[in-house]
């Protein structure tokens, strides 16, 4: 099993990369005069910045936008205008463009967001090019194509100056702030949300992460920021035009630094923007003349090189080759081992009485088709607190449809279901459902594959303890119960089958739910593990938690159980005790079978 990623493994040595580059940034601001290294330190801070700014969508949320040049001329041309015909400073046009840039992130992105994948990333190709068709459209107001050109009046006030040395100290300026915004959010609850939105959108729901507000918030974020570089870029150019700031272009430029220095981490667009901001500037003065267009080609190759043989940027290549070096610096030596924490959880009632239990969960007549055909029809069950309730059924019977019915992933189209005696069957989207006390797993494991076996429990457990102090803590113990807390620094995706499953469920402990709807969380595991396995969750329940299980593994099942529900084309045709199900003759015709029978009896 692959150990955690070399950034945590080693207590953070991309701090020390990222110290290294920003004082050789913060040198070069001091003591570099030349006017045309001059440009292209302040053009590396620059896109260093700006670049940082999209990260927070495309890296941490894992959004791809390519029409951040909307808000960044949002920014630019609010205001240049102020400035030219109100006569008001940029200093204070900044935060002016910057909120109506919020504001229009607001209203753009929160539709876009329904969409997935490539549609998503048009969608904001066009917002940026209706964008630059409105700037060039009302002359009146922007010039059209003719552009803006700002006086040049040197001062403070002007945002203007004659030595391009401020210009770099400010970009510099730019460049911690955006740094500090990103540590803030990395290491607060939002950045471990954002992770998991990153990997997985509906398995961040189930665990209670609003994705909506949480994609639409850190859009703002970084709408912000990357219209404050839209100002800065007008001041420094002293002249915009709609297809310098509202340029495809540029959008694709940000995005690239970002994928190739490293997607999602906070050195990835200041290693990007350092290595490939000089190289174009080079490529164009030892080409540009004598082959136009060439270096564009040679700049290109560079790209596809990159992306195709270090697909997670060269953050990654970084840490593998520093890391002998890496490991010698004080604090970066791995963690020392722990004792794992104990989990303590008041006792429920012995199975044999979860029947006299308070009722606490209940489905009647809930139904759900799609087009022609009927998935679920008439089902009702009840579940009483400490209860397990196991569901069976031929594939195709409509079990994993209730759970997801249940779950707020699908809307029933009649039918009740209650929780705790409270309604939730309109109660959307399924994050509502998870903050009620349901979890789940799925039917198909789905742990966040880039994070470590903690992290992954460390969200789940952010849902019930805000701070990320409590939650670790909650984390560990919950590790501890399900047999992991060996492997909490290792990732998720190194995991084997069996490992995973334990790690879906622990993920699902960690929210604090009351009912835990478990997919086939026994199918596909060795008969050594279906034993632990079914322990672990006697022992869940027995602990006070409250399980509604399908399972394709018979024996399993009716080990399991208080009592079982069957399915049978959508509906259901038996209800009953583990031994009434395993006689009833409807069950063994429809899903158990007669090997399931004679195996019984044997």
């Amino acid at each position: 099993m692959e150990k955690r990623n070399l950034l945590r493994q080693l207590g953070q040595p991309s701090v020390y990369l990222s110290i290294l580059l920003l004082a050789l940034l913060g040198f070069a601001t001091l003591f570099v005069r030349q006017p045309f290294y001059l440009n292209i330190l302040v053009l590396i801070l620059f896109y260093a910045a700006a670049s940082s700014a999209w990260n927070l969508v495309g890296g941490y949320a894992g959004q791809l936008s390519l029409g951040h040049a909307a808000f960044f001329g949002i920014g630019a041309y609010t205001s240049t205008l102020l400035y030219l015909k109100f006569g008001i400073s940029p200093w204070l046009g900044l935060p002016v463009g910057g909120a109506l840039a919020v504001v229009f992130a607001i209203a753009i992105s929160y539709p876009c967001f329904r969409l997935q994948g490539p549609f998503f990333c048009l969608a904001t190709i066009a917002f940026a090019e209706v964008m630059r068709i409105l700037a060039t459209h009302f002359r009146e107001i922007t010039e059209g194509g003719v552009g803006l050109t700002i006086p040049f009046r040197p001062g403070l006030a002007n945002f203007l100056f004659a030595d391009k040395a401020a210009y770099a100290f400010i970009a510099y300026v730019f460049l911690l702030v955006m740094i500090g915004v990103s540590l803030l959010i990395e290491r607060a609850r939002a950045g471990y949300y954002l992770s998991a939105l990153r990997d997985d959108q509906d398995a961040a729901e189930a665990t209670g992460v609003n994705t909506s507000w949480l994609k639409l918030w850190v859009m703002m974020v970084s709408a912000f920021f990357t219209a404050a570089a839209g100002t800065f870029y007008a001041q420094y150019l002293t002249f915009i035009d709609p297809d310098i700031v509202f340029s495809l272009g540029f959008s694709i430029q940000l995005a690239m630094l970002s994928i190739i220095g490293g997607m999602g981490t906070i050195l990835g667009p200041i290693l990007g923007s350092f290595i490939l901001t000089p190289l174009d500037a080079f490529l164009r003065g030892w080409l540009g003349g004598l082959y136009a267009g060439l270096g564009f080609l040679v700049y290109g190759f560079i790209l596809i090189v990159v992306v195709i043989y270090l697909p997670d940027g060269l953050i990654k290549w970084l840490r593998q080759s520093l890391f002998p070096l890496l490991k010698k610096l004080p604090g970066a030596a791995a963690p020392e081992e722990v004792a794992a924490p104990s989990l303590k959880i008041p006792e429920a009632p012995a199975a044999a009485r979860a029947q006299e239990s308070p009722l606490l969960f209940e489905v009647q007549g809930l139904s759900k088709s799609f087009g022609g055909l009927r998935a679920v029809h008439d089902v009702g069950f009840r579940i009483h607190g400490g209860e397990i309730l196991g569901l069976i059924g031929p594939n195709g019977a409509g079990k994993t449809t209730i759970f997801n019915l249940i779950s707020g992933f699908l809307e029933p189209d009649k039918g009740s279901i209650r929780f705790q005696g409270e309604e939730i069957s309109r109660l959307r989207p399924p994050h509502r459902v998870a903050l009620s006390g349901i979890g789940r797993t799925f039917q198909t494991v789905r742990p966040f594959s880039h994070l470590t076996v903690l992290e992954n429990v460390l969200i789940g457990s952010l849902t019930s303890h805000p701070q990320v102090q409590a939650a670790r803590e909650r984390a560990l113990q919950t590790l501890d119960l399900v047999g992991l807390f060996p492997f909490r620094e290792y990732l998720a995706s190194s995991l084997p089958i069996g490992h995973r499953k334990r790690l879906e469920l622990a993920r699902a402990l960690a929210t604090d739910s009351k009912l835990l709807l478990l997919d086939e969380v026994i199918g596909g595991l060795n008969p050594r593990e279906v034993v632990e396995m079914i322990s672990l969750l006697q022992s869940i329940a027995g602990k006070g938690m409250t399980l509604l299980v399908i399972e394709h593994v018979m024996k399993a099942i009716m080990t399991l159980s208080h009592r079982v529900v069957v399915l049978h084309y959508g509906e259901v045709i038996a209800e009953g005790s583990p031994l009434e199900i395993g006689r009833n003759p409807k069950v063994i015709e429809a899903c158990l079978g007669e090997e399931y029978l004679h195996a019984a009896h044997t």
